[in-house]
């Protein structure tokens, strides 16, 4: 039955996504302040009048499989490039605002016409965001930790036949809190977030829902190395969505590496595990910023 029916429908998911349904496949946000982690908002505030602006290259690997009868036939987007403008500044010691803007450059799938599957739209704006974050504590002689909250905004400027836009009205929010504490050159940092979005069903007729998109808690763990000229981290992000998607993790790692005082390079990477959309069998950035101090 389900080798049957199950064509028809992701067929029906994917007429969904051209009547403009569709849903934000990219499931990556970057901690656009990153004054301690690219890969968590763990309390680390940009301090007042500092700015950091970033330019990064984003390769994806099967990020939307299809599968028939709990197998793998083929994968809807089998790679997907995309580059990220994120920005943050430091408004006052204890608030800082960010964007960051995704343009899919390019996004190809298997051919999977035998099942009645018509290829994503290739290049599409995806979803900016807007974030702003207040910081709550930070860790010195009195306080034991780095604390902050943020909130960010993602924007319906995307398209649903890209997969770059979420369903409704398109608008998606995404409340976290982050905390961190440096031992000497070892920082470990957590954040805990939630994302509030449209959902929706990729097989609507099927009798017993288990592929729908929509609202997740989200969480990570990161350690970091801190105040060194190369900068280390690595992470395990956990998705754990609303809905009967199943849960998704991966394992990234970063390392940054400071030059001319202004400068970075950046290359972040690693896998995914578990098939829910969005989650890539792995992916990696590379990416420059510009971090200058605008009070000096």
């Amino acid at each position: 039955y389900e080798r049957r029916v199950r064509p028809l429908l992701l067929l029906s998911f994917l007429s969904c996504v051209a009547s403009a349904q569709g849903f934000e496949l990219e499931r990556l946000t970057l901690n656009g302040g990153a004054r301690e982690t690219w890969l968590a908002q763990t309390g680390d505030g940009l301090e007042a009048m500092h700015l950091r602006v970033s330019l990064l290259g984003h390769y994806q690997h099967r990020p939307l499989v299809y599968t028939v009868d709990g197998v793998e036939a083929g994968a809807a987007v089998a790679s997907r490039w995309t580059a990220h403008l994120v920005g943050a500044m430091g408004l006052h010691p204890y608030v800082e605002v960010g964007v960051q803007v995704p343009v899919v450059l390019s996004q190809t799938g298997d051919d999977l016409s035998r099942y009645g599957i018509a290829p994503v739209t290739s290049t599409a704006l995806g979803v900016p965001w807007l974030s702003v974050r207040s910081t709550l504590l930070r860790q010195g002689e009195t306080l034991p930790i780095d604390l902050a909250v943020s909130l960010h905004l993602g924007l319906p400027l995307g398209l649903a036949s890209a997969l770059t836009r979420d369903p409704g009205v398109g608008v998606a929010f995404a409340p976290k809190v982050g905390l961190g504490r440096s031992f000497g050159p070892v920082r470990l940092g957590a954040e805990l977030g939630v994302l509030i979005r449209g959902s929706q069903v990729l097989s609507p007729a099927s009798p017993m829902v288990s592929d729908e998109v929509g609202s997740h808690f989200s969480g990570a763990l990161v350690v970091s190395t801190s105040g060194l000229p190369v900068h280390a981290e690595l992470a395990a992000r956990v998705c754990a969505p609303f809905t009967q998607t199943g849960v998704s993790v991966e394992v990234l790692a970063a390392l940054r590496y400071t030059f001319v005082k202004q400068f970075e390079l950046s290359l972040l990477g690693g896998p995914g595990i578990g098939k829910a959309p969005g989650t890539p069998a792995f992916r990696a950035l590379l990416g420059f910023t510009w971090t200058p101090n605008l009070s000096s």
